[in-house]
């Protein structure tokens, strides 16, 4: 029977060593990245979906950012909308003390001159709310406008995954029907209170409006970060190591290595001798 060549020994002592080397720069990378996938060829199955999962969860998360922007513009729109019910209520104030038979003429076209000036008021605030360059009540945001401003709130692109914005009307006063009142005399401060009345009740139902806007923004901001949590859990147990048992397994491969590294001195030891032996015999 041959003899086998400790050249041989040598060899797959060499390969043991170079396997556990591998081996250990492996389960290092995934200790330090945290990560049980490391590269594609790792699972590929396993990868592909984490990819999609991570893919999904990015555009997610923008899509809270969105509904939290869309909270931001519907704030500004209902801060807007209340100082108008603010000037309003003043106006309508000021139609029934106009109103009062013991009032003159002078004193009637003194509150008149306030009336205009809440009115140029109402005006300037419709004609210059704003939003990052959106206007909000000059009609912009009305349902049939021609611009639509719809949140981004999913990751398709039907319209289930957005909310529209366009609940306002024009809120000028010619849009709440007032560019025309006048307090100046007794009968035009009558009509001027239920003009205002209307008025006031037109803002009431557009803050309505927004109000349900926000909320509905509210809710899908909720959702989504909790569809966020999970997505992040789905694809952390995926594609995550188990960092305990890679260090387990980093131990067992540096004590196989150490052996290794040491059977490989051993062997070359023999080597030596079975070398200086033959060469006896051969003199």
């Amino acid at each position: 029977m041959a003899e086998s060549s400790p050249f041989g020994n040598v060899n797959n002592i060499l390969n043991s060593i170079q396997n556990n080397r591998s081996g250990i720069r492996d389960t290092l990378a995934r200790i330090s990245s945290g990560r049980r996938l490391t590269n594609a060829g790792v699972d590929p199955a396993s990868n592909a979906l984490s990819q999609q999962l991570r893919s999904e969860i990015r555009t997610l998360t923008q899509s809270v950012q969105n509904a939290e922007t869309g909270g931001n513009f519907v704030r500004t729109v209902d801060s807007d909308l209340g100082g108008i019910g603010d000037l309003l209520a003043r106006g309508r104030e000021l139609a029934s003390q106009s109103a009062n038979g013991t009032l003159n003429n002078t004193q009637r076209e003194a509150i008149n001159q306030e009336f205009n000036q809440i009115r140029a008021e109402i005006d300037r605030t419709a004609q210059t709310s704003n939003f990052n360059g959106q206007n909000l009540l000059d009609g912009s945001l009305g349902s049939g406008a021609s611009s639509q401003v719809n949140i981004q709130v999913g990751s398709g692109s039907g319209p289930e995954n957005q909310i529209n914005l366009n609940v306002v009307d024009d809120v000028s006063s010619q849009g709440l029907g007032i560019d025309n009142t006048d307090l100046s005399t007794s009968a035009g401060a009558l009509q001027a209170i239920d003009d205002l009345d209307q008025a006031i009740g037109t803002i009431s139902a557009s803050r309505g409006q927004v109000g349900a806007v926000s909320n509905r923004l509210s809710s899908a901001t909720r959702g989504l970060e909790s569809t966020v949590q999970n997505l992040t859990e789905a694809e952390s147990n995926l594609g995550d190591a188990d960092i305990a048992a890679e260090i387990s397994n980093l131990q067992r491969s540096l004590t196989s290595f150490e052996a290794s590294i040491r059977s490989l001195g051993i062997q070359n030891q023999i080597n030596e001798r079975s070398s200086g032996s033959l060469l006896n015999r051969i003199a």
